[in-house]
């Protein structure tokens, strides 16, 4: 357990603990949100409340602030940018990047006109509660402002832009209660993840709970109640979701089995840290190796730790953390070479007995230029960033068929310099968000590209609220469901399937054509393809321009901007255009560290030599990268990584040239050195002689 500062061990002294290796059997009653027993045998019982069951013996208000809980905290140290959340609108085409805590890339909720309701209600179901779905943070929820737009919003004549409408439903669905069980279940406990996050899905958010751990059914649907609806009102009761406890999980005295461990396991981690090759979903899996350290036996929670605060170790360089000194210990560099304490080195690494790297042969200055993990962690080098798939961007706990080609497109992994917050970067001063500092550090990354509406004024960027895009180009677009797919969706009328196939043939099934043929289908729909891409986009944009008058509208993708060119035609935005819209920046991928899965030191880069990385094909600096666009037959430009590190090829190519010969010249500079040697001793030997035998 980590060191607590004494506010948090003031907090915790105030219940009892049983301090013995083996851990508490929880035999216990449960008890709901109004702090009243449960009884199962009840009419219409209430589910259990995590906060009034385990708050009797657990410092309930100091866990809630943990890492995981903080991300709206904005007196919090956010450290280096992570993972973002992701708002993602299949309809529109939209994923967008976010992030309360200012990280660079990515757009905080508030400035999007977003609720904290609506951030809880679409992405609850991989947090673990409370948070930004607490009823402290559900309170100060902003949305967008209707009230300056209220008198244009009664005017049919005015020029205003839209308002829009502010969706909060907390006084429907309640705050997103934390729940325990999410990260203490033990394996085998019965507790689904699965269910917590079909749950809130549904708005369930009370009963989210009691229906993953499994002790009931939970049946209805908050998500169908109108926003007007009262569940305090007792003539509403019969409308809210019903729950039927398992009566044979309640022993004789009503207390009940919780199966949970006090460090987490391995499996309550991946439901929301999974990152896998997109081939695995395919059924590629077996080809890919376990993170070495899990091959050792590490959990973890074994170097993510926390105490009663929950503040968890994310084990970077530099963090900083309340534990100081003792968190350091946990990142690569605590465990493998030593810490530092109170300034003094100490050197004693071998934390869970990891070995002390000999780095024989590599020059101090790679670990002024490079992590831990450049070397070690994610995917191999390859020619072509590979794509990946993410627990949350892309929901993996869904019981659907995959493709591998899930929006958004994630690709990995690419050698980048981090990027270390500045401390004084306050999202509520108005510093900006982009206020970080490059450490000069590569590390591997993951890159996602932005793809989003947005309207362009006196160089500006603005993104309308992403829910209420929907509303405003769903006519045009003709879009229900699948941006890309519906788009893409044409069928040749028969009269042309006729023009190009003839009187015998244009009824023939797709299967029974000759190549010929199903050629000439093809190159057809591929234009009307183009055609009815290029109609519906541009109407599209005409009403988002027509929505925010005086304002250019534009969809970005695959590092791209889309722009109206009459009234059927759409033209990308060149580089002069982009710089001078402000849009150069928001099109940009949003890329975050690569930690795991870690390889060991025989497969690490740079094993075979130098020249893995000092020559001219590097896989370091020459990783091809292609943006993955939305658009149906996107052509995006594919780009090399030194052209996202910015690096000095002309200088790294004269560098280069310094280790062509290298290992000739190693070879040569023995020899020579040898020949040396062997002229020496003969001359001494010589000199021996002539001594021994008295004179020249």
């Amino acid at each position: 357990m980590m060191c607590l500062n004494q506010g948090t061990l003031q907090a915790q002294n105030r219940y009892a603990s049983s301090d013995n290796l083996s851990g508490y059997v929880h035999w216990i009653d449960l008890y709901d949100a109004n702090n009243t027993r449960i009884d199962p045998s009840v009419e219409s019982p209430p589910p259990y409340s995590p906060e009034k069951t385990c708050g009797r013996c657990h410092a309930f208000d100091v866990i809630s602030h943990g890492w995981h809980f903080n991300a709206v905290d904005r007196e919090a140290n956010h450290g280096r940018p992570g993972q973002p959340w992701l708002w993602s609108d299949e309809r529109t085409g939209t994923h967008l990047p976010l992030s309360y805590r200012g990280w660079p890339g990515t757009h905080h909720p508030d400035d999007l006109g977003l609720t904290r309701w609506q951030v809880a209600a679409k992405l609850g179901g991989y947090l673990p509660g409370g948070g930004v779905g607490s009823l402290e943070s559900l309170a100060t929820s902003t949305g967008v402002d209707s009230e300056a737009t209220g008198d244009a919003a009664e005017d049919e004549t005015s020029t205003e832009e839209p308002t829009h409408e502010v969706v909060d439903r907390t006084s429907v669905t309640g705050p997103l209660p934390v729940d325990c069980m999410l990260c203490h279940r033990n394996r085998g406990s019965g507790y689904s993840p699965f269910v917590w996050t079909e749950q809130i899905e549904n708005e369930n958010f009370a009963y989210a709970p009691t229906a993953a751990l499994g002790l009931a059914t939970v049946t209805g649907n908050i998500s169908r109640l109108k926003d007007d609806f009262d569940p305090t009102d007792p003539a509403s009761q019969d409308k809210m979701p019903k729950v039927v406890y398992e009566q044979a999980k309640f022993r004789s005295d009503g207390k009940v089995f919780f199966d949970l461990v006090r460090k987490p396991k391995n499996d309550a981690c991946y439901y929301c840290h999974s990152n896998q090759p997109a081939e695995a979903v395919l059924g590629q899996r077996w080809h890919h190796d376990e993170d070495v350290h899990f091959r050792a036996g590490l959990a973890c929670a074994d170097c993510h730790r926390n105490g009663i605060d929950h503040h968890t170790v994310r084990g970077f360089d530099g963090e900083q953390h309340p534990a100081g000194s003792l968190a350091a210990s946990l990142s690569c560099q605590g465990c493998h070479m030593g810490t530092d304490t109170n300034g003094q080195h100490v050197p004693v690494p071998g934390r869970f007995g990891a070995p002390r790297p000999a780095h024989r042969g590599l020059p101090p200055l790679h670990f002024d230029k490079l992590t831990c993990t450049a070397c070690h962690s994610g995917p191999l080098p390859s020619s072509q960033a590979q794509r990946q798939v993410n627990s949350i961007l892309h929901k993996l706990g869904e019981h659907i068929k995959r493709t591998g080609e899930e929006q958004p497109g994630i690709v990995a992994s690419v050698q980048l310099p981090l990027t270390v917050p500045n401390l004084s970067n306050d999202h509520e001063s108005g510093a900006e968000k982009d206020d970080h500092l490059a450490t000069g550090k590569y590390a591997p990354h993951r890159l996602m590209w932005p793809s989003f509406w947005a309207v362009l004024r006196d160089g500006q960027v603005e993104i309308p609220p992403p829910e209420s895009v929907y509303d405003m180009i769903r006519k045009p677009l003709k879009v229900r469901r699948d941006f890309t797919e519906e788009l893409a969706s044409v069928r040749l009328p028969l009269s042309t399937r006729k023009e190009l196939l003839g009187e015998d043939r244009y009824r023939v099934r797709d299967d029974d054509r000759t190549e010929e043929e199903q050629a000439k289908i093809a190159a057809a729909e591929a234009t009307l393809r183009t055609e009815q891409v290029n109609e519906r986009m541009a109407e599209a944009l005409a009403e988002l321009e027509a929505q925010y008058p005086g304002t250019q509208a534009v969809y970005v993708s695959g590092g791209q901007g889309f722009v109206r060119k009459g009234e059927a035609e759409i033209e990308l935005l060149d580089a002069d255009n982009l710089a001078s819209s402000g849009l150069s920046d928001a099109i940009k991928p949003y890329a975050w560290p690569i930690a795991h899965n870690v390889r060991p030191a025989r497969q690490s880069l740079g094993a075979t030599g130098c020249l893995e990385c000092h020559s001219d094909g590097s896989l370091f600096f020459n990783t091809e990268i292609q943006p993955v666009g939305l658009l149906p037959d996107q052509t995006t430009v594919a780009v090399k990584t030194h052209e996202l590190q910015q690096a000095d090829m002309l200088r790294l190519g004269n560098w280069n040239q310094l280790f062509a010969g290298r290992s000739l010249f190693k070879i040569l500079g023995l020899v020579a050195l040898a020949l040396t040697g062997l002229v020496t001793l003969s001359a001494i030997a010589w000199n021996f002689g002539s001594w021994w035998r008295g004179g020249p």
